[in-house]
């Protein structure tokens, strides 16, 4: 199982599209721009999202995207495996004949509870109670006028803005000049 850039990006659009419920349709371009994915990838993976059942979309002029389900019935599991090619941590769960040592491996039993628990524990998380934590924390930090963002490799940054921000999933502000 590797969680990839895919993954990152999908949660980014369910949770945009998640607060954005209310609106009829989002536009591909609004959430592409609130949540910085450059709009061929956003494409990518909305393509794997509407197969899995977890969005719906509309074509056309007035056409965009909304939630295929209700919130609270979709859960990380749903997502993850909906945009990853695979989330077995190793291949002999899903495939035994790949494996000649299948029948007497002694670590195939723990990597199949392995994969019970991370199968159990991303189908217990909803986008749902993601998304309203995220609500909570944009409310508290717009009042403070600045974000902290994660940068690519973990480290954080500051960024102020002067200008009202449009919110970014990740905490980031993407319109306006930026300072910081």
């Amino acid at each position: 199982m590797n969680i990839t850039s895919k993954s990152r990006y999908a949660l980014k659009i369910m949770m945009d599209l998640a607060h954005h419920r209310a609106e009829p349709l989002v536009r591909r371009n609004d959430i592409a721009k609130r949540q910085g994915i450059p709009t061929d990838y956003l494409d990518q993976i909305m393509i794997r999202l509407r197969a899995g059942n977890l969005v719906k979309s509309t074509r056309g002029r007035s056409g965009g995207y909304c939630l295929a389900r209700d919130p609270a019935d979709i859960s990380m599991w749903d997502l993850f495996s909906a945009v990853e090619e695979t989330m077995v941590p190793v291949q002999c769960i899903s495939n035994p004949d790949l494996c000649d040592f299948d029948s007497s491996c002694v670590s195939k039993k723990a990597w199949v509870d392995i994969f019970s628990a991370l199968k159990g524990s991303l189908g217990g998380i909803s986008l749902e109670s993601l998304a309203s934590k995220w609500s909570k924390d944009l409310e508290m930090t717009f009042a403070l006028g600045e974000v902290r963002e994660c940068a690519s490799g973990g480290s954080a940054k500051t960024i102020s803005s002067r200008i009202a921000p449009t919110p970014k999933i990740d905490g980031a502000m993407s319109s306006g000049t930026t300072h910081g």
